[in-house]
């Protein structure tokens, strides 16, 4: 069961260098393809990422929700420090704000909250309730830019 006195509580910052190959791993799991020529060039190829108006590769839009796997301790830090159930946990919604681009070299930094908790549905009904958790992610880059918010909400059945 959550614990709601974790409300505000801020995790460590982490910081990962953006990997073309991760980029590209990224878009064809996506995609749901198996080799990189099938996903947009954008994605993997430097010309064909200037040619179509980025400054080299970028990543997917929702390549952001990745960070909280590849950073830290993964999931598993998020969920133990928040006192939430694994086996109860269900990723509900993810929004983003997007404020500049990613590229492939970049250092990112994310900094992520507990930004809000609070009970849905009616405690006792089987499937009718579940204990809502909203992270808030800042992302910045290595010129201290900020690129991107994220909202993540997680369940506890």
């Amino acid at each position: 069961m959550a614990d709601k006195s974790k409300v505000g509580l801020e995790f460590p910052t982490y910081t990962i260098t953006v990997e073309k190959n991760k980029i590209a791993e990224f878009a064809m799991a996506v995609a749901l393809k198996q080799h990189k020529e099938e996903i947009n060039p954008i994605y993997y190829d430097d010309a064909g990422a200037k040619k179509a108006g980025y400054h080299g590769i970028t990543v997917p839009p929702t390549f952001m929700t990745s960070f909280a796997f590849w950073t830290g301790q993964g999931l598993p830090e998020i969920v133990n420090a928040l006192g939430i159930n694994m086996n109860k946990l269900l990723h509900s919604e993810e929004e983003y704000e997007y404020l500049g681009n990613i590229y492939e070299g970049d250092t990112i930094t994310r900094k992520m909250k507990v930004a809000e908790m609070f009970e849905r549905g009616k405690r006792g009904k089987v499937g009718r309730f579940a204990e809502v958790t909203i992270l808030e992610t800042e992302v910045t880059n290595q010129r201290g830019e900020l690129v991107a918010k994220v909202r993540t909400t997680i369940m506890e059945k």
